[in-house]
Order: C-alpha cells, then sequence, then structure tokens
C-alpha cells in the first residue's frame, strides 16, 4: 500500500513569473509573524489540461493553482527542501541553500519525524523538489531573456538558472538514494499497471516541458546577441549538463540497458542520449554538439 501524503500546490508553468524579483518580493510578504513558511490552503486544485500531465501530477502528490504564482512556488520550495533534508547529505543540503538564496529564501529545517525514508515515499517526495527548482530554473531563464530583441540574455539571471539546475541535480541524486532492488521491488512497480493504469513517463511533466521551452528561448536569443562562447552559456550547459549526467548515473544504476517506463526504445540509457543531445543543442542551437556526459552512476 502507497502512503499518500497532502498535496505540494505549485503553480500551471504558464501562470510562473518573468522574473526573480517577484519570487524575492514575495519572500518579503510571505512569512507570518514568528517565522515559519506559511501554509494556507491555496483553494480548489486546478488539474492541468493536458490529461497525461494531470496523471504525472497526480502520481506525485502535486496539486496546481494559480493562486499567488510566487508565493505558491516559494511554499514548494521550502516545503519540498525540508522534506528532502529528512536524509539528504550535507553536500545536497548545501546546494538547496544556495537554490533557496537565489529565491531570497533561508533553508527550513528539516521536516521532523521518518514517514519520508521508505524508498517510495523519497522518490515522490524528491520528484517535488525537483518539479519545483524546474519551476524556480523556469523563472530565472524567463527572467534572463524579458529584454529588448537582439540584447543578449541577462547574465545574472542565467548564473542563477545555473545554480537551480545544479541545486535540481543534487536533488534527483537524493531521490535516488536508495539500493537498486528496492526500485525494482517498489518504487518502479507503483509507475507501471495496476497502479498507473496506463503506464508511465518522466516526459509527462509539465514543469519540464517549460523548462524545455524556455531553455530554445535562451538559446535563440543568445544566438542572436552572442556570436562566441561567453561565460554565462558555459555555466548554463555545464549546469545542465550535469543534471543530464545524475539522469544517466540513476537509470544505469537502476535499469540499466532495459526498457523505460514506457517501452519505446529498448534501451533506456541510448534515449536518454538522444535527450541530452537535444536539450543541449537548444542552447548553441548554430553550433556543433558534444556527446553528453555519461557518469555520475
Amino acid at each position: 500500500m502507497i502512503t499518500r501524503t497532502s498535496p505540494v500546490w505549485l503553480p500551471p508553468p504558464e501562470l510562473l513569473p518573468d522574473a526573480r524579483s517577484a519570487l524575492r518580493d514575495a519572500e518579503a510578504a510571505e512569512r507570518p509573524p514568528g517565522g515559519g513558511t506559511g501554509g494556507r490552503r491555496p483553494g480548489a486544485a486546478e488539474p492541468l489540461p493536458n490529461p497525461r500531465e494531470a496523471v504525472y501530477d497526480a502520481h506525485f502528490d502535486v496539486a496546481r493553482t494559480s493562486h499567488e504564482p510566487a508565493r505558491t512556488l516559494l511554499r514548494a520550495l521550502l516545503r519540498t527542501t525540508a522534506e528532502v533534508g529528512v536524509w539528504a547529505s550535507a553536500e545536497t543540503r548545501a546546494a538547496l541553500d544556495t537554490a533557496l538564496a537565489v529565491c531570497g529564501q533561508r533553508a527550513p529545517a528539516p521536516a521532523g519525524g521518518t514517514s519520508l525514508l521508505s524508498p517510495v515515499a523519497r522518490w515522490r517526495a524528491g520528484h517535488r523538489l525537483f518539479f519545483a527548482l524546474t519551476a524556480a530554473t523556469v523563472v530565472a531563464l524567463r527572467d534572463a531573456t524579458a529584454r529588448p530583441v537582439g540584447r543578449h540574455p541577462g547574465p545574472a539571471a542565467t548564473r542563477d538558472a545555473a545554480l537551480l539546475l545544479r541545486a535540481s541535480t543534487a536533488a534527483m541524486e537524493a531521490t535516488a538514494s536508495f539500493a537498486p532492488h528496492a526500485y525494482r521491488s517498489q518504487v518502479r512497480p507503483s509507475m507501471e499497471p495496476p497502479q498507473e493504469r496506463d503506464g508511465f513517463s518522466g516526459l509527462w511533466s509539465a514543469d519540464h516541458r517549460a523548462l524545455v521551452r524556455q531553455l530554445d528561448v535562451w538559446g535563440r536569443a543568445h544566438a542572436e546577441s552572442c556570436r562566441g562562447g561567453c561565460h554565462a552559456e558555459r555555466a548554463l550547459r555545464a549546469a545542465l549538463a550535469d543534471v543530464h549526467a545524475a539522469h544517466h548515473g540513476i537509470c544505469a544504476r537502476f535499469v540499466g540497458r532495459g526498457p523505460s517506463l514506457l517501452g519505446g526504445d529498448a534501451n533506456a540509457l541510448r534515449t536518454l542520449g538522444r535527450l541530452a543531445s537535444s536539450r543541449s543543442r537548444l542552447l548553441r542551437p548554430d553550433a556543433p554538439q558534444s556527446p553528453p556526459r555519461r557518469t555520475r552512476a
């Protein structure tokens, strides 16, 4: 039996703020007197219109609301960071502290209790943190490209996006910090029929969809304004490569060269390699691409 938690609320990707200042300004009005993270229920859930994205949200106990998107995202970041802090390493917590600082937040204390220590609970909580960090990365990338056409994407906002991606890498690795046999016997069956009637795929993530779109926007803006490489592009590219390397390493440890959840290519690692190349190409569409890194197993 899978124990469900109260949902983590996130805004629909289309309603995310266009500037990091929205997150930082929301923080000043967010904390109630005496500290804490706030916890008001945003109201009725507003499921995403894409049925597969709605299934993906439901599996990980995510609910969507259009209510105060910046504050909603901040609350999600604080809650999910506290949940993962129960088992995360000091290195992971340091990366998450940096990500929260980008958003004008201080790291919360780890959540109490031991309910998040089972592999399935860890898998779900870690994914919720990953979704919140992905949404924050989208905000930073939108901020970087909120400039007149032909202007270079904002370097400071781009560097913040890279820091958030590095925190996503740490969150991903913390999410998978259990033995392969637990993945095969507990976690993977929770994402397959009959638990998930129609199967499952990480490509159903609405937050991932928004990130891919925003990487494309950033890459096009950069290509129009910066014909050579620059520090901002290198930082963003390296951070994105780390995310893909972590994903590849987790897949290699848990699945090996077997198929992904929905089948498709019989070799899940080959599928990840193709996805990594296409995502990297978004950042520099006019440049030759290097093969993605495939370590971090």
